[in-house]
């Protein structure tokens, strides 16, 4: 009897738990994904004309800033790696390139569906245009540095070996090519021919975000140790290291004010002086992507969490506007 009873309890219990679990299964499929806002490129043609911010899954948004129309809205494959890693555009402002697992070109005054230029999975780190607008500068995930025709994708100059964390520009003058990574480097733009080495051996930190400052003639990096790195261009000499922060320099710009303005993503915006060494923190600015300079070169753009781009003036250090992306 008491074998039998025993038995009528544990149908009981197993029945109630089948219940139990049921109920949680239905609760948790009613459930909504979580939906990340956060934006995580953003990028702004030479004038200012046209803004272009995206999210790490590839929604993409542009806003014509002289018209005042909607903007538009594209997806962008971030398949099979799952991150949008860059967008920039070109020096006429008629095309965005978009580099993710693969690379694309959007023509945002065509309204057109993005053209694929590359297809072929390689995990595109950033991208860059020529001062012309010919040729495109990429970084892949195989490590790679490319040169790619900008309306054909062919290959012109394949370099190694940076890394897809660092960034890889054309310097101002457009005759030499800078990577970050791991052994920051100069490479001649035509030929591809090593130039010369920023640091003496390979770096255990990795430098992330380049930047030129013009006026002093200096290339400037973000490392992993939270300290922006600048050189002489043409000497290729340490000339300035700024105040270590607590997090990675993932973005950094250099402001027509003479200010360094840098960031870890999702951490307070730094702002040093390589002159005097002085150093001021917004501990209200938190962005999750790149810092844009505004034409005017005294404002800074970027994206937030929340997905909102926000423009802050560098003089006041105060939030001039904020633009919401649609649907976030």
């Amino acid at each position: 009897m008491m074998v039998e009873t025993s038995r009528r309890t544990a149908v009981v219990a197993l029945s109630f738990c089948v219940i139990v679990l049921c109920v949680l299964a239905v609760f948790l499929s009613s459930r909504k994904p979580r939906v990340d806002r956060r934006v995580s490129n953003v990028a702004v043609s030479s004038t200012g004309s046209w803004l272009a911010a995206g999210t790490a899954q590839g929604k993409i948004t542009v806003w014509n800033q002289t018209n005042g129309t909607a903007p538009q809205q594209i997806t962008f494959s971030t398949a099979p790696y799952g991150e949008l890693n860059d967008l920039r555009f070109s020096p006429d402002e008629h095309v965005l390139a978009i580099a993710s697992g693969d690379l694309g070109m959007y023509a945002p005054a065509e309204s057109a569906s993005p053209r694929l230029l590359r297809s072929d999975h390689e995990n595109y780190g950033s991208v860059r245009f020529s001062r012309d607008g010919q040729n495109l500068l990429v970084v892949t995930g195989a490590e790679m540095i490319e040169t790619l025709d900008a309306h054909s994708g062919v290959l012109r100059i394949k370099e190694c070996c940076s890394s897809i964390y660092g960034e890889v520009t054309f310097t101002p003058d457009g005759q030499a090519i800078a990577n970050a990574g791991h052994w920051p480097s100069l490479w001649d733009a035509r030929s591809g021919a090593l130039l010369g080495r920023l640091t003496t051996n390979r770096e255990f930190a990795t430098f992330r975000p380049i930047a030129f400052d013009d006026r002093r003639g200096t290339i400037l990096m973000g490392s992993q140790d939270g300290r922006v790195y600048a050189w002489n261009l043409r000497k290729r000499q340490l000339v300035a290291i700024s105040p270590p922060q607590s997090a990675y320099v993932d973005t950094l710009a250099v402001s027509t004010t003479g200010w360094v303005v840098f960031a870890g993503f999702g951490e307070g915006v730094e702002l040093w002086n390589p002159d005097t060494g002085q150093r001021r923190s917004w501990a209200a600015a938190r962005p999750t992507s790149n810092l844009v300079l505004g034409p005017d070169g005294t404002s800074i753009i970027f994206g937030t969490a929340n997905g909102t781009v926000e423009f802050w003036d560098i003089r006041t250090e105060q939030r001039i506007r904020a633009l919401k992306i649609p649907g976030t």
